[in-house]
C-alpha cells in the first residue's frame, strides 16, 4: 500500500520558489528592467532566508517562511501601487509618513489594479496547510544546513556590488541619488537592504568642516544681485503665494467644450510675470516638497520628506525672512494639521499661524477636505484681519487625485472622448479651483487688499503624467513625443501677479528651488543662502529634474537640449542640498 504523500514535505521550498516569480513579476508589473544585479541579489536574499529557516523544526519552519513570504510580498504589492504614481519606490523614510494614508484612500483605491492580487495569492491558501490534518513527520532544527545557504547566499548578494567595483572599477557602486536607480541595479530588495543601512547611517549625521566649506561655496555661487524692472516692485506689500494643488500649465490658456478651463488665472496672466518653462522638482515628499523648495530655496531628500524627517532644523525661508521685515505670516491648508506634519514644520518655516480643517466651518467638504471655495472665502476673511503687511502661504486642496467632484460642482461641457476619463475628472476639477480662485480675488478686491499684495501662484507637482498622455494625444488628435511632453506638458505654472503688473512672459528655463530668490528679489527682502536663481535675473538656463516626483528618470532641460540623468554638477548641488539638511547647517546661526 502506497503512503499518501504529505503536501507540506515542499512546501517550504515552494514559498521560496515563488517569491523569486514575484520578483520577475514586479519588474514586469512595473516596467523596470531584469539586471543581472537584480537575480544575483534577490537569489542571495532568498538563499540566506531558506537557511535561516533551518533553525527550526517541524512547522515552526513553515511559520517561519510563511513570515518570510508574507512580509516581502506585501513589499512588492505596497511598491507596486506606490511606483506606479510616484514613479519611485517605497522607503523607510516613506514608512514614517503613513499617518497620509487616512486622507488618501480614494487615490490608493484609484491605483490599485487586480493583477497586484497575484503578490498574495498564494499566501491564502498557507493556513490551511499550517492546520491541516495530514500527518507530518516533524523535521528536526538542522544548525549546519544553516551555513552552507547562509555563506552561497551572502555570495550572490555581493556579487553585483563586487563586479562594479573590481571590475568596472566604479568607487561606491552603491551610491544612487534617486532610489529607483537601486531598483534597476538591484532589484527590489535589494532596494530596501541598501536603504535601512542609509536610514541608520543618516540618524547620527554630522557636517564636517569640508561638507560647511562645500555648502558655502555653493551659496556664495547661487547669489544673483542682478537688476531688473521689477526689483523691490513689492517692498512693504503684503505677499500671497498660492500653491494649487496637482496643477499643469497645459490647462492655461486652453478650452473645451467652448469654455475656457481656467479663465481666472487667464486673467491673471494679463497682469503678471509668467514663466512657461517652470518645473516641479519634488521627488518623496510630494506636495510638502514643493513647499519645502519655494520656501527655503533647497532640493528636498532623496528618500521620504523633509516635513517628517527633519521639521524642527533651523531653516532660511522667505518667511523667516519677511518676519525679520516686520510682516505677519500665516500657513492655510483645509486638511488636518497633523497632514504632511505641517503643525511641526511651518513653525521652523517662520510661520507664525496655522489655520487647518478645524478653523473652517466645513460647510462644503469635498474630496480629502474642505472644498477651495469655502477655503478661499473663508480666508480673504481672515486675511483682512492679518496684521499689516502680511505674508500668507496658501495650499489648495480639491485638485487632488483621483479628482472625484460632485456632479453639481461640475462646470465643464466635455466631449464624449473626454468625459469620464482621468483627464476629464481633472479638467472638472482643475475648473472648480480656478472658479474659486476668482471668488478669492473678488473677496480681496471688495476688502481693498488686492491691489496692496503681490499674488504669487504655482502648481505643486504634475496631475497628469507621461503614462496617462493618450488621454491628451485623443484630445489633441496628435501624437505626443517624449521631449514635447516634458516641454509642452510637465511643466506647472508660476506666475507673480499685481494689477499694476503689465503681463509678460519670462523665457526663463527654472523651477520651484528658483521661487524663493525670484520672489526675495520682487518684494526687496533678503535672499543669502539657497540653491536657487532669481529667474528675473542671469539664471543658468539648465533645469534639474530628480527622479522619483512623478517622473521616471532624472532629467536635465534647458531651452536647446534634454538630457537624461544628470551631470556632475547636479548631482553636487543635490548632495549639498542633502548634506545641509541632514547636518542642520543653519542651526548655530
Amino acid at each position: 500500500m502506497h503512503t499518501l504523500r504529505n503536501p507540506l514535505t515542499y512546501i517550504n521550498e515552494l514559498l521560496y520558489i515563488l517569491l523569486f516569480f514575484k520578483v520577475i513579476l514586479f519588474h514586469t508589473f512595473t516596467d523596470t528592467p531584469l539586471s543581472s544585479g537584480v537575480f544575483s541579489t534577490s537569489i542571495g536574499f532568498l538563499l540566506a532566508c531558506y537557511g535561516l529557516s533551518f533553525l527550526f523544526s517541524g512547522k515552526w519552519r513553515l511559520a517561519f517562511s510563511g513570515l518570510v513570504s508574507l512580509l516581502v510580498s506585501f513589499v512588492f504589492l505596497s511598491n507596486a501601487v506606490y511606483l506606479d504614481y510616484y514613479s519611485s519606490p517605497i522607503t523607510l523614510s516613506i514608512f514614517g509618513q503613513m499617518a497620509n494614508l487616512g486622507g488618501l484612500g480614494d487615490s490608493i483605491t484609484y491605483l490599485f489594479k487586480l493583477r497586484y492580487l497575484l503578490f498574495v495569492a498564494d499566501l491564502v491558501v498557507l493556513p490551511l496547510f499550517l492546520l491541516s490534518k495530514f500527518p507530518y513527520t516533524k523535521k528536526r532544527a538542522m544548525v549546519k544546513g544553516v551555513i552552507p545557504f547562509l555563506t552561497l547566499g551572502l555570495l550572490f548578494l555581493v556579487m553585483k556590488p563586487a563586479k562594479l567595483m573590481f571590475v568596472d572599477g566604479m568607487e561606491n557602486p552603491v551610491q544612487a541619488y534617486d532610489s529607483l536607480d537601486h531598483v534597476v541595479q538591484y532589484g527590489l530588495i535589494g532596494h530596501h537592504m541598501l536603504d535601512s543601512y542609509s536610514f541608520v547611517r543618516d540618524r547620527n549625521y554630522k557636517l564636517t568642516d569640508d561638507d560647511r566649506k562645500r555648502i558655502g561655496t555653493a551659496f556664495a555661487a547661487e547669489r544673483d544681485p542682478a537688476d531688473h524692472p521689477y526689483k523691490a516692485f513689492g517692498k512693504g506689500k503684503n505677499l500671497i503665494m498660492i500653491q494649487v494643488e496637482s496643477l499643469q500649465s497645459f490647462v492655461l490658456n486652453e478650452e473645451i467644450g467652448g469654455k475656457e478651463i481656467t479663465p481666472t488665472m487667464n486673467r491673471m496672466m494679463k497682469h503678471s510675470l509668467s514663466f512657461p518653462h517652470f518645473y516641479a522638482q519634488t521627488i518623496a515628499g510630494n506636495s510638502s516638497d514643493a513647499e519645502f523648495l519655494t520656501q527655503t530655496a533647497l532640493y528636498p531628500l532623496k528618500s521620504g520628506s523633509v516635513f517628517f524627517r527633519y521639521p524642527s532644523n533651523t531653516y532660511h525661508s522667505i518667511g523667516n525672512s519677511l518676519k525679520k521685515d516686520g510682516y505677519s505670516t500665516l500657513g492655510v491648508h483645509a486638511d488636518e494639521k497633523t497632514f504632511w506634519n505641517r503643525h511641526l514644520m511651518y513653525p521652523s518655516l517662520g510661520f507664525e499661524d496655522y489655520k487647518t480643517i478645524e478653523q473652517f466651518p466645513q460647510k462644503e467638504l469635498v474630496g480629502m477636505g474642505v472644498g477651495d471655495k469655502e477655503m478661499f472665502t473663508e480666508t480673504a476673511g481672515t486675511l483682512k484681519e492679518q496684521p499689516y503687511p502680511f505674508y500668507s502661504l496658501i495650499v489648495t486642496l480639491t485638485n487632488h487625485m483621483p479628482y472625484d467632484l460632485p456632479a453639481e460642482k461640475k462646470s465643464l461641457s466635455l466631449p464624449e472622448e473626454v468625459n469620464g476619463t482621468l483627464l476629464g475628472d481633472y479638467l472638472q476639477t482643475v475648473r472648480y479651483t480656478d472658479e474659486a480662485l476668482g471668488l478669492f480675488l473678488k473677496e480681496l478686491e471688495s476688502e481693498g487688499l488686492l491691489e496692496d499684495s503681490v499674488i504669487v501662484l504655482y502648481g505643486d507637482h504634475n496631475g497628469i503624467f507621461e503614462g496617462d498622455k493618450s488621454l491628451i494625444e485623443q484630445w489633441k488628435g496628435k501624437s505626443i513625443s517624449t521631449e514635447e511632453w516634458y516641454r509642452e506638458y510637465a511643466t506647472v505654472p508660476f506666475m507673480i501677479y499685481n494689477p499694476g503688473i503689465k503681463g509678460k512672459e519670462i523665457d526663463a528655463y527654472g523651477g520651484q528651488v528658483d521661487v524663493y530668490p525670484t520672489i526675495a528679489s520682487v518684494m526687496g527682502t533678503s535672499y543669502t543662502s539657497g540653491l536657487g536663481e532669481n529667474l528675473l535675473g542671469s539664471p543658468s538656463g539648465t533645469v534639474v529634474i530628480p527622479s522619483g516626483g512623478y517622473v521616471t528618470k532624472s532629467l536635465m532641460i534647458g531651452k536647446d537640449r534634454m538630457k537624461s540623468g544628470l551631470s556632475e554638477k547636479a548631482l553636487h548641488t543635490l548632495d549639498i542640498s542633502e548634506s545641509l539638511i541632514k547636518g542642520n547647517y543653519f542651526v548655530d546661526e
